[in-house]
C-alpha cells in the first residue's frame, strides 16, 4: 500500500471492491507510519477506520473484524548469502534493512531495542532490496506481497531478479483486519467483509497481475 499506487495499493483496492458491493466507496488518508496511522485514528473524527490492522486495541471506540488475512513477514536475501537461521536470536549477529516507519515483529524488535541486533532504516523498498543486492546490509525485512510487488516492476531491480530471494522459513505469519468507529453501520459492515473475506487474496492477486509485468 502507497500513496503514490494505482488505487493506493493492493490492501485499499481489495477493501475497496469489497465495500463496493454494500454500496460503499472509501477515502484513504495515509500517515508517515503505522503508529502515527493508529494515533490519528483514534484522536480525528473525521476518520472512519483504520487499515489494515494486526492488533486488537482501543475498544471503546472501534469495532473489529477478526484478523482474517494472512500475509507472511520475510527476510529477503542474496541468493549466494542465505541466511540459516532456526530462532529469532540467530539473526543478531546480521545488520538487516527495515522500511522506515513499518514496525519490527516480536523477538526482533527486543533484540533491535536492547541493542543485539542493527537494522538500518530506508525510505522504500526499492531502497531496502537494493541495499540487500548491493551487500550493503546482510538482509532486509519484507512482506511477501512488497517483495512479489518490487522485483516486477521497479526498473532498477531488474539487473537482480537473479540476485535476490525470499528466505523459506518467515520471520512471523501476520493476520490482518480492519477497525471501523463505532456507530450504527459499523457492526453491519464489519459482518459484510467478513462475510466476503475471502475475495481479499482474490482481489490482491487481481491487482498484483494487473500490474506486474506479462511473463513470456
Amino acid at each position: 500500500m502507497s500513496e503514490s499506487m494505482p488505487d493506493n495499493g493492493a490492501v485499499f483496492y481489495s477493501l475497496k471492491k469489497v465495500l463496493e458491493k454494500k454500496g460503499y466507496d472509501i477515502k484513504v488518508i495515509f500517515a508517515p507510519s503505522w503508529i502515527r496511522a493508529k494515533m490519528n485514528a483514534v484522536k480525528d473524527p473525521k476518520i472512519d477506520g483504520l487499515a489494515p490492522v494486526r492488533t486488537i486495541e482501543n475498544t471503546d471506540q472501534f469495532v473489529f473484524t477478526k484478523l482474517f488475512y494472512k500475509s507472511a513477514w520475510l527476510i529477503v536475501e542474496r541468493k549466494d548469502h542465505p541466511i540459516v537461521w532456526s530462532k529469532v536470536s540467530d539473526l543478531a549477529k546480521y545488520t538487516a534493512g527495515n522500511i522506515q516507519g513499518v514496525e519490527l515483529r516480536d523477538g526482533i524488535k527486543e533484540l533491535v531495542e536492547s541493542g543485539k541486533m542493527k537494522v538500518e532504516n530506508v525510505a522504500s523498498p526499492l531502497s531496502n532490496f537494493l541495499k540487500v543486492a548491493t551487500k550493503r546490509v546482510d538482509f532486509a525485512f519484507s512482506d511477501e506481497l512488497v517483495f512479489r510487488f518490487t522485483m516486477g516492476t521497479e526498473p532498477e531491480l531488474r539487473p537482480y531478479q537473479g540476485v535476490l530471494q525470499l528466505n523459506p522459513k518467515p520471520i512471523v505469519i501476520d493476520s490482518y483486519g480492519i477497525a471501523l468507529k463505532k456507530s450504527e453501520d459499523a457492526k453491519a459492515i464489519v459482518k459484510h467483509i467478513e462475510l466476503h473475506e475471502g475475495d481479499f487474496a482474490k482481489y490482491t492477486e487481481e491487482y498484483l497481475t494487473s500490474l506486474l509485468p506479462k511473463k513470456p
